[in-house]
């Protein structure tokens, strides 16, 4: 995919390819992998250019997010979700997507859960895998399969604050691989971002 691309004059240039870190590429594949899934094959595109675009403007939110996984998979499903609201059409796709979304964050069966399991797992899961092993591990089974924290514990006889600090930790060095793969191809207008995940 070649990001050279001009988003508006004097806003925003995506840099090529080739001036990105092998982080920011592999984001990219995941990105493509998702959103393809999702919509149709000739909008896709235009759909992870728009969340890499997002993902670029808000990259000191994204610095600031608590949880950089779920930060990325409500930025991309909420571009998915304006892809279709912006056509009018397809309305059952946009409800279904709304409700997938509204499940996502209450109680989720464990089927809907494998199903938003694998498209984060293909967004980010490139990027966790350079991590050390114990952080892939908490970042696999807490942010990507959603287990929780309590359970985590449970499982693997540890103190729950040690789980909350490990998992942290695990997450602060996510945040700050993604803060660091981000291309700098924009100019200070584009640093605006707020702690509020509906910015993307």
């Amino acid at each position: 995919m070649n990001l050279k691309r001009y988003v508006a004059p004097d806003v925003m240039t995506f840099a090529p390819v080739t001036d990105t870190s092998s982080d920011w590429q592999a984001l990219q594949k995941g990105l493509h992998r998702f959103v393809r899934a999702r919509v149709p094959l000739d909008a896709v595109e235009d759909v992870v250019s728009e969340i890499l675009e997002a993902i670029i403007r808000s990259k000191s939110s994204l610095a600031n997010a608590s949880n950089p996984s779920a930060w990325i998979y409500a930025c991309a499903r909420s571009k998915v979700v304006d892809y279709y609201r912006k056509r009018g059409r397809e309305n059952r796709a946009l409800d279904a997507l709304k409700a997938e979304h509204e499940i996502h964050l209450a109680t989720v069966s464990l089927q809907d859960r494998d199903e938003d399991t694998s498209g984060l797992h293909e967004c980010l899961g490139a990027l966790i895998v350079e991590l050390d092993r114990d952080d892939q591990h908490i970042l696999d089974e807490i942010d990507l399969k959603q287990t929780r924290q309590t359970e985590f514990a449970r499982r693997r006889n540890l103190p729950l604050p040690t789980v909350k600090s490990r998992i942290q930790r695990a997450r602060r060095r996510l945040r700050d691989r993604l803060v660091a793969c981000c291309p700098d191809g924009c100019d200070d207008n584009c640093q605006r971002g707020t702690k509020d995940t509906a910015a993307c």
